[in-house]
């Protein structure tokens, strides 16, 4: 039961650090420098924000959820 809490912790975590690595990029894209011609900023988010914001939420996730079964 601990391990399939831990993987959904991190399935959920993974979900949240995507859609918010996401967001951040394409909110704050353009002070970055990243432009608008063809999508350049919402592929950088796509291929860059999702990836890297769910590795850190899933990770941020399994952590949040072992600390929680500990207590």
């Amino acid at each position: 039961m601990r391990v399939v809490m831990i993987a959904l912790g991190a399935l959920a975590g993974g979900i949240v650090g995507a859609a918010a690595g996401m967001f951040l990029l394409l909110t704050f894209g353009s002070a970055l420098g990243l432009i608008d011609f063809e999508g350049e900023r919402a592929m950088t988010a796509a291929f860059l924000g999702g990836p890297v914001g769910a590795g850190i939420g899933a990770a941020l996730g399994v952590m949040l959820v072992r600390r929680l079964l500990r207590a």
